[in-house]
């Protein structure tokens, strides 16, 4: 699949929705296992999702509308799965529309399959309703919990996998000659190099979209750093970060952060979404130079983009509470709540409780584990966090159906590595060197 496909399926570049798109937005319980599947399969970007609104047919059926609901939406499941079986998939969305994904089949034959099977689903139920459009889109990912919709007119919905010679290709602009036609959505990373103490360290910051996981939307994102030897790109695990010398992990913080907020900036305020989480060592914001400039810059920022403020704690094994707690108590005023980081162990997790805090940030061990077992391992913490704070936050997961376990764990709140959401063609800047 060419990006040309995505962009002639778009009818734009990146960018705000064209007038004949319409946006989508995913309530649904199971919407993160949607767009997962999706992404995986890209049947989105390639012309084979699509989705009926069945609004004139609920008007049509009125009153009867509630006992008939389970049946219309049965009728279509099996309908649907006599004629494509696996690989092909169908879902309902919502309580009024229902979603078909035909990887198997043309895009155009897929577009008449679901027109098909519409005008079969009238007339079982209410009787002949071709008169009446076929309210039929195609389906394309614009966002972890958002859709858009292009209303399918089979006089002009032909096969993407056809068109690079033919008029759909006039319609987008195609990837640039940089390959980043997708660079408002696509994530960004920023490096820089910094040199402390004859020590060359590659500091390579981006935005992690961070999720509430009870209704699982996106809510805003994390500023994570990725902190490297500029020798040879060896990554430091977190034994190592807090093993850095505390003057080289301020530095590192800052450096982070200033990165961080230049690519928030970069968004516009519907992507930004409503919050960002700002995380710093507890050595620095221990340090009355490096908290004042972090609060300042900060809150500036967040004024500008409109955001509330989120400080994260790090590196807090082994403080005392007391300590934890001053510290708390400083940064509280900049910011709407802090949450402390603690390795995933319960009785380390336990240490924080009467810290100020309002929750507990856990890095995911990035183990392998079916997910009954990932579900009690998460439960476990999650437990002990909301005991000891309120609050659960995991990062550091690396797809959506990790995220969806978490959420049945009790987890409530979760980031994913960017490097999970990241395309061969993701850009990475090296903006400053010193």
């Amino acid at each position: 699949m060419s990006d040309l496909h995505q962009e002639a399926l778009r009818g734009q570049s990146a960018g705000p929705l064209r007038d004949d798109r319409e946006p989508f937005m995913l309530e649904h319980d199971d919407a993160v296992v949607i767009v997962e599947r999706l992404r995986e399969t890209h049947a989105d970007s390639t012309g084979h999702a699509f989705l009926l609104k069945l609004d004139t047919l609920i008007v049509r059926l009125g009153a009867k509308w509630d006992s008939k609901a389970e049946l219309v939406f049965g009728h279509l499941k099996n309908a649907f799965e006599r004629v494509h079986p696996e690989p092909n998939w169908c879902i309902p969305i919502h309580e009024d529309s229902w979603m078909g994904i035909l990887p198997e089949v043309g895009s155009r034959k897929g577009a008449q399959f679901m027109t098909e099977v519409w005008h079969e689903l009238c007339n079982f139920f209410v009787g002949d309703m071709s008169a009446i459009e076929v309210p039929l889109y195609a389906v394309l990912v614009e966002d972890v919990d958002r859709l858009s919709l292009l209303k399918v007119d089979l006089k002009t919905f032909f096969d993407l996998q056809s068109a690079d010679n033919g008029p759909l290709k006039a319609r987008g602009h195609g990837p640039s000659d940089d390959g980043n036609a997708n660079n408002g959505q696509r994530p960004v990373m920023v490096a820089s190099i910094l040199n402390f103490g004859g020590r060359n360290l590659k500091v390579a910051s981006s935005v992690e979209p961070l999720f509430e996981m009870k209704k699982m939307i996106l809510i805003g994102h994390r500023l994570e750093s990725m902190v490297m030897e500029a020798v040879d790109n060896t990554l430091l695990d977190r034994k190592a970060l807090s093993n850095l010398d505390w003057g080289l992990r301020e530095m590192v913080d800052i450096m982070n952060i200033d990165q961080g907020l230049k690519l928030l900036k970069m968004r516009t305020p519907e992507q930004r979404k409503m919050m960002m989480v700002v995380p710093a060592a507890f050595s620095t914001f221990a340090s009355a130079r490096a908290r004042q400039k972090i609060t300042l810059e900060v809150q500036k920022a967040a004024a500008e983009m409109g955001l509330k403020v989120l400080f994260e704690v790090r590196g807090l094994d082994g403080v005392p509470p007391h300590r934890v707690l001053e510290i708390v108590s400083m940064i509280k005023p900049f910011c709407m709540t802090v949450v402390g980081s603690v390795s995933a162990d319960r009785k380390m997790i336990a240490t924080l409780a009467k810290c100020g805090l309002s929750g507990v940030c856990i890095e995911y061990d990035g183990g392998k584990r079916d997910e009954d077992s990932m579900r009690d391992y998460l439960s476990s913490l999650a437990a002990a966090a909301k005991l000891s704070a309120g609050a659960c936050m995991v990062q550091g997961f690396d797809n959506y159906r990790q995220m969806a376990v978490a959420r049945l764990a009790g987890v409530t709140h979760a980031s994913m590595k960017t490097a999970a959401l990241m395309s061969p063609k993701a850009p990475v800047s090296q903006v400053a060197d010193g």
